[in-house]
């Protein structure tokens, strides 16, 4: 009986041992982890503008020489990575030459905001409540950003101006009617010969366009071929005709007017398509196309769109499991190389009050939750940062989850970002009073 009771005891030390060995080895993987993040990170002191640019030093060693900057952000709707992202866009704009803030917004109204920041035409209250395709920019948060960068260029000391664009192609009718009007001027003749042909003005939506996409889905196949024929004709004329156009106009309205017959086929073949998945993968390339080609106009870009569209390797979503996605990131990636880094976004905690949506405390085994654990309210973690520790380099080298606009982003953190910037806790933007009342509606 003794040896028994002496037995057993043996068996219980061991599985303590067992045990305690294993939780020290876990909890030595976070250690480790932990301290090269904090050795790696800086800490930024407020999400407020400030003429002390200290707190975002780190910036400058993450871009280096790059002439693409990606801010990513993990919703379209965070108080807080809003207030952040307006200090880099300050950072990279009076610190490192930056003349270029490209929005996921749509391409073909970006000319007006673009007006506005240049010349200081129109109401800017006006302007972002007419933003087609997503109207969610109509923020106090972003109007402060684009008022910002007016203030800059209306100062005499800053010779070199700030341009905007935007890189999304879902409002087809705002380009149209340019389009529409730039043929009026140099080709009446093809005008009046196309203007009655159907490219579904009457069903698209520039406002919102997941009512497009519906109303897409409704129409046959045979109406969907006629869409695709219509605007890809309008599209190859205006190539075939560049000569003539350029001799009728300029280069510079021959170009702008061809990209956007590009952005509405683009935007038409999109909404044509009926598995979802693919719909993305034509936004995302073409958004990517947009972004080369605003980059051979300028010297330097920050483009600001969700993680999803920033991240510069293949990455899988929850709703597409077993499909790799190979989005904006990764295309322009390809082409850029070295000349362009992806700073994603992360954060911890939160709630929405007025829509009573909660985000809870994110889990251990998400980048969300490791990132939890430096205990800092606001950071940027430089992921180029070296390391000898194998756990370390395992957990940059492996797939993490990352939440998204109510879904789940699956990535290699050192392949899909270069760094990544940290909120603890985050609260919901504050809308301008015409997009609040389309919210409630």
């Amino acid at each position: 009986m003794k040896q028994k009771t002496k037995n057993f005891l043996v068996i219980i030390l061991i599985l303590v041992v067992t045990i305690n060995c294993s939780n020290s080895s876990s909890q030595d993987k976070n250690k480790k982890f932990t301290e090269w993040a904090m050795k790696n990170s800086q800490k930024m002191e407020t999400i407020e503008l400030s003429e002390n640019h200290s707190d975002l030093n780190s910036l400058k060693q993450i871009v280096g020489t790059s002439e693409v900057v990606c801010l990513g952000e993990n919703r379209h709707d965070i108080h807080e990575q809003f207030k952040l992202k307006h200090r880099f866009i300050k950072y990279l704009v009076e610190e490192m030459n930056f003349r270029t803030f490209v929005l996921e917004a749509s391409f073909p109204y970006s000319n007006k905001i673009n007006d506005y920041i240049l010349n200081g035409n129109g109401n800017i209250d006006e302007l972002m409540a007419d933003m087609p395709g997503w109207f969610l920019w109509d923020t106090q948060e972003m109007t402060k950003i684009l008022n910002w960068l007016r203030d800059f260029n209306q100062n005499p000391k800053n010779k070199k101006k700030v341009n905007f664009y935007g890189i999304d192609i879902v409002a087809p009718n705002n380009a149209l009617d340019q389009i529409f009007e730039y043929l009026q001027k140099i080709d009446k003749t093809y005008f009046e010969k196309i203007q009655n042909n159907n490219f579904a003005r009457n069903i698209i939506e520039d406002t919102h366009w997941q009512t497009s996409l519906q109303r897409y889905s409704d129409l046959s196949q045979e109406e969907r071929q006629i869409l695709i024929k219509n605007y890809n004709e309008l599209y190859q004329h205006l190539k075939q005709n560049e000569i003539n156009y350029i001799a009728n106009s300029s280069d510079s309205e021959y170009n702008w007017i061809l990209k956007l017959s590009y952005a509405a086929n683009e935007a038409n073949k999109m909404f044509t398509e009926k598995e979802r998945f693919n719909m993305g993968l034509i936004r995302d390339n073409a958004m990517a196309n947009i972004s080369l080609w605003i980059k051979e106009r300028n010297e330097k870009l920050i483009i600001w769109a969700h993680n999803v569209h920033i991240a510069k390797s293949e990455f899988t979503m929850n709703m597409f499991p077993e499909n790799p996605i190979q989005g904006m990131g990764y295309v322009l990636h390809q082409e850029l190389k070295d000349k362009m880094i992806s700073i994603g976004a992360s954060f911890n905690q939160g709630a929405f009050q007025n829509e009573n949506i909660t985000f809870k405390p994110a889990e251990e085994y998400t980048i969300d939750g490791t990132l939890t654990k430096l205990k800092i309210d606001y950071f940027i973690l430089n992921f180029k940062g070296k390391s000898e520790n194998e756990e370390v380099k395992r957990w940059l080298s492996t797939d993490h989850v990352i939440r998204g606009q109510n879904f789940e982003m699956t990535c290699i953190p050192k392949k899909s970002f270069d760094a990544m910037f940290f909120t603890n806790t985050i609260s919901k933007v504050n809308y301008n009073s015409t997009t609040l009342e389309r919210l409630r509606n």
